[in-house]
């Protein structure tokens, strides 16, 4: 079976399934980087938001042998388990009254989302190949955040500048996800588990990298949450702050849409070397809808400033999925 038909078989198998008082619509979804997904919505008749569930994973599985029921079942699984927002806040997305105390920005490739960005409100940094984009916080608890992209027809509606949008989305990103700095090493032990128990020690981590242009310490820069959490470089103060710590420039390694990673600058690390490797981990590690740059950025602490460093010979956009 083909993955269109695949999709059509899921919708209908589903319908029967539900019975009446469900609707359910197939849709292509555009995401970060021009990634486009195929996703099943599924609502009762009294409900204003249906939650995408997308059929590629499944399809996967299918096409690896799971009977297509089981697959049916796991998906109607996935359904019965998604939390949805409050209808108040849905109600208030399409109201005349901006939410301007849930405004939150976004960091993304600029060049990569050309089509994505002309239908959203949004600041570039053509000199950073970067671009801001805003969201509605709707909901945010230990296990689950909501978010509304805000586009050019909600700006219209509430009648408010793009400048406005920043302006409130740079006093609420901080405040609703704090930035968080650690170094890579505290990150690893997180992940390891039990950090008094772990066995990795940074001598473990210096050759990690062949060729080796990482041995400088390095950090992690994020929010709060882990999510989207490369938008830090842009709170006020944030690389200054740091600047002044490490008492130096910083390099920004482009990490994903979700964290960057922070190494003080030395005349002796080759920034050609740190740029194959950012495009070697991208291309092998990264999903395509959360990369957010080949380039290797620098913050000057004397200037105040955030350039790119290094120009990659690898636009976000060309990469294999």
């Amino acid at each position: 079976m083909v993955y269109e038909q695949f999709q059509k078989e899921v919708k209908e198998s589903l319908e029967e399934r539900l019975g009446a008082g469900y609707n359910l619509t197939l849709q292509s979804i555009t995401k970060n980087n021009g990634l486009i997904l195929n996703g099943i919505c599924i609502s009762k008749a009294n409900e204003n938001t249906a939650p995408a569930i997308y059929l590629q994973t499944f399809y996967d599985i299918y096409k690896k042998g799971t009977p297509f029921s089981q697959v049916l079942d796991e998906i109607l699984d996935l359904y019965q388990s998604q939390h949805l927002p409050e209808d108040l806040y849905l109600e208030e997305l399409h109201s005349q009254i901006p939410l301007t105390d849930k405004i939150m920005f976004r960091l993304i490739n600029e060049s990569a989302n050309e089509s994505l960005l002309s239908d959203l409100p949004h600041l570039s940094f053509p000199d950073l190949d970067l671009a801001l984009i805003f969201c509605l916080s709707l909901n945010k608890s230990e296990d689950h955040l909501f978010s509304a992209l805000i586009h050019k027809s909600h700006q219209k509606l509430w009648n408010i500048s793009t400048e406005d949008l920043f302006e409130a989305a740079n006093t609420n990103t901080p405040r609703l996800f704090p930035a968080k700095i650690q170094s890579l090493m505290e990150v690893i032990k997180e992940i390891a588990g039990n950090a008094s128990d772990t066995e990795i020690k940074e001598e473990d981590w210096d050759g990690f990298f062949e060729p080796s242009p990482l041995s400088p310490p390095m950090y992690v820069l994020t929010n709060s949450h882990g999510i989207h959490g490369a938008a830090c470089i842009f709170y006020e103060g944030i690389l200054k702050d740091f600047a002044e710590h490490t008492g130096g420039d910083l390099i920004i390694l482009p990490s994903s849409i979700h964290e960057v990673l922070l190494i003080p600058y030395s005349e002796h690390i080759s920034y050609e070397e740190l740029a194959k490797t950012v495009f070697s981990i991208n291309q092998e590690e990264v999903a395509k809808e959360d990369r957010l740059s080949n380039h290797i950025y620098l913050y000057s602490k004397s200037q105040e400033h955030l350039s790119i460093a290094f120009t990659s010979s690898f636009p976000i956009g060309t990469m294999n999925p």
